[in-house]
Formats: C-alpha cells, structure tokens, sequence
C-alpha cells in the first residue's frame, strides 16, 4: 500500500507557479502530459519517459486521481488537472519541479540592432 503524500498550500502555490511557465495550453491530451513532463526531467537530468506510461496512467486513474480515462470516457485533460498531477507525480518520486535555464543555440544567428540603419 502507498502512503499518501501530504504537499502544503505553500509548496503547491509554488509549485504552481514555476509550472505556470511550461503548462501553457488550455487542454492537454497524455501526449501532451508527457511532452511537459519530460521538460520537468531534463531540466534534472533525468531520463525522459515514454508517451505510453502517460496513456497508462490516464486509462488507470492516475492522471486525473480516481477517474479512469479511456475509450467512452476519453476526453482532454484541462491545465489544472495536469499541474496536479505533476506535483503529485514529482513530489512522490523526489523530482524537483524547475523548467532549466535556456541555452544558446550555437547554430542561432544573432542580430546586432545598434548596425541596423534606417533606410
């Protein structure tokens, strides 16, 4: 049996507002859950997991907590519902929820405004 996981208001407003910056859309399919997720684990160093374990747990309850999601019932997630998850999720497995810092693409060019002239 899995012991339930107590997250203080606190922690989860925090937690809300980091992953304000990656959960964007108004309504997330499992694909989508594991496209943000996968953010989350790179942004640890972690290895990033496959699309099905989200499908698994959307037709098992575990992404929407208690509501099977499958066949009939089969509908989008709403943002709430996925930030939910992902505290739960990252809290229980010790992740830590950060998006990481952006890089530079070495292949990006750059555009130096202070040469562009008037013409």
């Amino acid at each position: 049996m899995t012991k339930k996981i107590e997250i203080s208001a606190e922690d989860r407003q925090a937690y809300l507002e980091i992953l304000e910056e990656i959960v964007t859309e108004a309504e997330y399919s499992a694909y989508g859950v594991h496209t943000v997720l996968n953010v989350i684990l790179v942004a640890n160093s972690m290895d990033k997991v496959r699309p099905q374990m989200m499908y698994n747990y959307l037709r098992n309850g575990l992404l929407v907590r208690g509501e099977k999601i499958y066949g009939q019932t089969l509908r989008g997630l709403t943002a709430s519902e996925v930030e939910e998850f992902l505290i739960r999720y990252c809290v229980r497995n010790g992740i830590e929820i950060k998006t990481g810092e952006p890089t530079a693409n070495p292949d990006q060019l750059e555009l130096d405004l202070e040469m562009v002239t008037e013409a």
